[in-house]
């Protein structure tokens, strides 16, 4: 007979799967509506997935910017062709530069807050992970900490709470954890969401350090199952990202009504390159153990 505790490999990756869904995805959901197995993380199957979604142009979005000689991957004169095209290319530029990823979400409808920061080297050779995240329910607010770390060959998870910190858990790096740091470090899933819903033209092109970047920006909700379009009273999205198909931020807000109730969604997200220079054995970040009142490097 299996035993009934889960193998400490599973709850690592089931661990890595919820961050997945809390760190941009879990966005405001209408009272009136459901969502469907496509907006739910599966165990497995959302980190090693990857749907194909195209966000049909707006049939009034012609906008055409003459001075753009150069697209990003996905996105033609119209706007944004495929979305998927577009992800890839994003996820593929941050793992190959060292650099910052930041996203915050804050969700009225669920009473959400997530903070989320990565430092990562080139190829996520080294990763630091720090989720923070406050929960509101029934008058109750709960603050939570998570940090994933990794090295080469290890990967650590830690939940700081209620000023303690613990291991929850120590494996060795696998082709399954690679799989989720690549989606944890790059922000893929927050800004997927955000591309299958805004409906997305050019607004202009400019030059940032040398690098030539496309604004892309959406007025107008395109639809998705985890929200009732009839329900959205605002909606707007900007999406700044190189030809190269890299994005360096964006920003989304969905506003929602319904029988007099209004719920709003906030999510904004930026990639810093710059040098990174992480401890060689993974650990709590510093600030995160001085937060905690902890001086163990564990």
């Amino acid at each position: 007979m299996p035993s009934a505790k889960p193998p400490q490999r599973t709850l690592l990756a089931v661990g890595l799967v919820v961050l997945i869904g809390l760190s941009g995805c879990a966005g405001l959901t209408d009272a009136g509506s459901t969502p469907s197995a496509a907006d739910t993380p599966a165990p497995t199957q959302s980190v090693t997935q990857t749907q194909t979604e195209t966000a049909s142009p707006s049939p009034t979005a012609t906008t055409t910017v003459a001075s753009v000689d150069q697209l990003p991957p996905g996105v033609n004169e119209t706007g944004v062709r495929n979305a998927t095209q577009l992800i890839r290319a994003h996820q593929a530029d941050v793992i190959a530069t060292p650099g910052v990823v930041t996203h915050t979400t804050n969700s009225s409808g669920l009473s959400v807050i997530a903070t989320v920061r990565v430092a990562a080297d080139r190829n996520l050779t080294r990763v630091q992970y720090v989720a923070q995240s406050q929960r509101t329910a029934e008058g109750e607010t709960r603050n939570t900490t998570t940090v994933i770390a990794a090295n080469e060959t290890a990967v650590r998870q830690y939940t700081a709470r209620d000023g303690n910190i613990s291991l929850d858990n120590r494996r060795n790096r696998t082709d399954l954890f690679d799989r989720a740091l690549r989606g944890l470090s790059t922000g893929t899933n927050p800004l997927r969401g955000t591309l299958k819903r805004g409906n997305f033209s050019i607004a202009s092109e400019s030059e940032l350090n040398g690098t030539q970047v496309v604004t892309l920006r959406a007025d107008r909700f395109a639809g998705g199952q985890r929200y009732s379009k009839q329900n959205i009273v605002a909606y707007n999205a900007t999406i700044r990202v190189t030809t190269d198909g890299l994005v360096r931020s964006a920003t989304e807000q969905i506003v929602a009504q319904r029988n007099s109730k209004k719920t709003q969604y906030n999510f904004a997200y930026e990639f810093e390159p710059q040098p990174i220079a992480l401890p060689a054995v993974p650990q709590v970040p510093a600030d995160i153990r001085a937060q905690s009142g902890s001086t163990s490097d564990e």
